[in-house]
C-alpha cells in the first residue's frame, strides 16, 4: 500500500477523463479526448481500459459484496481509495472524514495528479437527486483547474458541458496543491498493541508511514510509537 501522495502531480498538464456510472457513459466516452482515465467503482472499463479505479466504498451496493475483491476481479488498475484495499491509499480528501461520493472524489484526486482540464463522463447527477449537485458544488470549491461535463445534465449548474475543440491553455501548477502538501508531514511508527489502522487491523509490530492526526488516539494510549 501507497500513499496517494505519491501520485501529486505525477501527471502535470494532462486531460483526465472521469468514468462514471451514468447509461449515457459509452456516449459521453464516444466524444471525450482524454490521456488519463479514472473508473470509478469500476464503471466503464469495458468501454475504456482506466489508468486507476477510484472507490470511496468498502462494499459495492450493487452487487453486494466487498469493494476491493470487485474491482480487482475486473481490471489490474491501481486502486485509489481510503480504504484497506487501496494501491494508493487517500489519507484526506476535501470534506474528511466524510465519504463524498467517488466521483467528486475522483475529480478532485485528478485534479491532484497534474490534470490540465478534468471531464466528467457518465456522471448525470442522478438526475439531480440525491444531493449529488450540492455535493458537486462543494468539491468544487478544492479543484482550481477547468472541469468540464460530457452530455450536459445537473451538475452544469456548477460546471460547464464539455466542448471537445475548447482549448485549455498551457498547464500552470495551482499554488493550492503546493499548500496541501504542505499541511502535515508523515511519520513513521509502529504498533506496541494491536489496533485498528487505515483500514485494518494491526498487530505488534506493524510499521507504516501515516499522518499523525490518523493515529492521535492511538498514540495517546500508547498503541503506537513513532520512530
Amino acid at each position: 500500500m501507497t500513499d496517494f501522495r505519491d501520485l501529486i502531480l505525477k501527471h502535470k498538464g494532462k486531460r483526465f477523463c472521469i468514468m462514471g456510472g451514468s447509461p449515457s457513459l459509452p456516449e459521453h466516452l464516444a466524444g471525450v479526448e482524454a490521456d488519463i482515465y479514472i473508473s470509478t467503482n469500476a464503471h466503464g472499463i469495458d468501454l475504456q481500459a482506466p489508468d486507476y479505479l477510484l472507490a470511496m466504498d468498502e462494499r459495492n451496493s450493487r452487487e453486494n459484496c466487498p469493494m476491493g475483491p470487485f474491482l480487482r476481479e475486473r481490471s489490474d488498475a491501481s486502486i485509489i481509495s481510503p480504504h484497506a484495499y487501496a494501491d494508493y491509499q487517500l489519507v484526506s480528501w476535501p470534506q474528511a472524514p466524510r465519504f463524498v461520493l467517488s466521483g467528486m472524489v475522483a475529480a478532485w484526486a485528478a485534479y491532484m495528479m497534474g490534470a490540465k482540464v478534468v471531464i466528467l463522463a457518465g456522471c448525470d447527477g442522478y438526475g439531480g437527486e440525491h444531493g449529488y449537485v450540492l455535493e458537486a458544488q462543494k468539491i468544487a470549491r478544492d479543484i482550481a483547474v477547468p472541469v468540464r461535463l460530457a452530455g450536459g445534465g445537473p451538475l452544469t449548474r456548477t460546471w460547464p458541458e464539455y466542448d471537445p475543440s475548447e482549448k485549455f491553455g498551457r498547464y500552470s501548477e495551482p499554488a493550492a496543491i503546493s499548500a496541501w502538501l504542505g499541511v502535515e508531514a508523515p511519520v513513521k511508527i509502529r504498533v506496541r498493541k494491536p489496533c485498528y489502522i487505515r483500514g485494518a487491523d494491526r498487530l505488534i509490530g506493524w510499521e507504516g508511514i501515516v499522518m499523525r492526526h490518523e493515529v492521535a488516539r492511538q498514540l495517546k494510549h500508547y498503541m503506537v510509537e513513532v520512530l
